[in-house]
């Protein structure tokens, strides 16, 4: 058994999420010691033990040069594919990445040109928005509906958007942040069929796709049908699920040789194409049974954590409403029955009380008036944050 409950000191250790100086620059203002930073998407949970001991075996062997990921590194990603998601992959598709943010920036750039259109589905996580415009593409939101209190796609407007010549590449979110959606089989076939009728490529970030609740199932998009494997591109990490970003180590899977090669082309140029040493390090010791052990307990921890936040809202927010995410260790929380607005909310929760969110206008449109809250966090920290929400919408 771990103990998800047992608070580690992040403030000593650089932790962008607990830098004061970073929150500082986020808020434009000082910040109380007191602050709970809820605002980046990784956890605080304790790295699971078997990384910790790779990690410190790989330091003590005393050289970091260069390096290149040989054979485990291969071997651990097709194992996790296939325990996890029943995907049998080959290790020549697989390019190592610094970051699943960073393979969307060499995709956007490899397979459209400035002026095309890049579509994606707010709200949804903001790098998505400032890499199509900072490669100087057109933003083409096929925005995300409600329809009986569930997160969906618009189809409808999906094929209309899709048709036009102009719009080259989608950028799928699954599961989705922070609508916490788990995309089932049937619509992961419906958006792919409608790409690969109008000839648009899907980047798909499936960096989430281990943290999925109990009732729901994650499928890798390029899993479902060769044709899909064979246009498309996958994206993912163990950063999320392993609380390991800050090693940089993240991985494409592309079957189709050509639009591989042009991908990693891409890279080069890009100076995105050095590894690091315990970036490769960690993805080989947390895709392992020991990793998957420990991501069992993690994840039973965490769907108590939205139980917990779900409860909570039904209980002392009642103007709010919150729906229950299927994936993600993300809830994303409905304010608009307060009628504070964007601001109101704001100034009420991260000025005042110091619970440090992410604005659901961070998402583009469809976020308004929401917040986004981080379960990934001892309970304690949780119950706290959640009390000071409430003091703050309450007063």
């Amino acid at each position: 058994m771990y103990d998800f409950d047992r608070k580690v000191d992040r403030v000593s250790t650089n932790d962008l999420k607990w830098h004061s100086k970073a929150v500082e620059s986020y808020l434009h203002r000082e910040v109380p010691e007191d602050m709970i930073p809820m605002w980046l998407a990784d956890t605080d949970f304790a790295c699971a033990p078997h990384i910790v001991e790779a990690l410190k075996r790989r330091v003590e062997k005393e050289i970091f040069g260069y390096c290149a990921p040989m054979g485990d590194f291969y071997k651990a990603i097709c194992y996790w594919q296939k325990v996890q998601f029943g995907w049998d992959i080959q290790p020549d598709w697989i390019s190592y990445i610094p970051s699943v943010v960073a393979g969307i920036n060499v995709a956007v750039r490899t397979f459209t040109d400035e002026g095309d259109g890049v579509i994606i589905q707010q709200p949804v996580y903001d790098p998505f928005a400032t890499i199509v415009k900072n490669d100087n593409r057109v933003i083409v939101n096929n925005g995300l509906v409600v329809r009986d209190g569930r997160y969906e796609m618009n189809f409808e407007e999906l094929e209309i958007l899709a048709s036009k010549p102009q719009n080259k590449l989608l950028v799928l979110c699954s599961p989705h942040n922070p609508a916490g959606r788990v995309w089932e089989r049937d619509e992961l076939i419906r958006v792919a069929e409608i790409c690969l009728k109008n000839d648009v490529m899907i980047v798909t970030d499936e960096i989430h796709g281990d943290i999925v609740y109990e009732g729901h199932k994650h499928t890798p998009l390029l899993s479902l049908d060769e044709r899909y494997a064979e246009k498309f591109i996958y994206l993912s990490a163990p950063g999320k699920t392993f609380n390991i970003a800050g090693l940089k180590g993240s991985y494409s899977i592309i079957p189709n040789t050509d639009i591989r090669e042009a991908f990693e082309k891409m890279q080069v140029t890009m100076s995105l194409d050095v590894k690091n040493t315990f970036g490769i390090e960690g993805i080989i010791a947390a895709y392992t049974p020991e990793g998957r052990e420990w991501m069992k307990e993690e994840l039973a921890y965490m769907q108590a954590n939205v139980d917990y936040v779900e409860q909570f809202v039904r209980d002392k927010m009642p103007k709010a409403s919150m729906i229950r995410p299927e994936g993600t260790f993300l809830c994303w929380i409905d304010l608009s029955g307060y009628g504070y607005g964007d601001e109101g909310i704001f100034k009420r929760i991260v000025l005042d009380e110091a619970v440090i969110c992410v604005p659901g206008t961070w998402f583009g449109p469809g976020g308004e008036e929401h917040l986004r809250v981080n379960v990934g966090c001892p309970r304690m920290m949780l119950e706290e944050a959640m009390e000071r929400i409430c003091r703050g919408l309450s007063k």
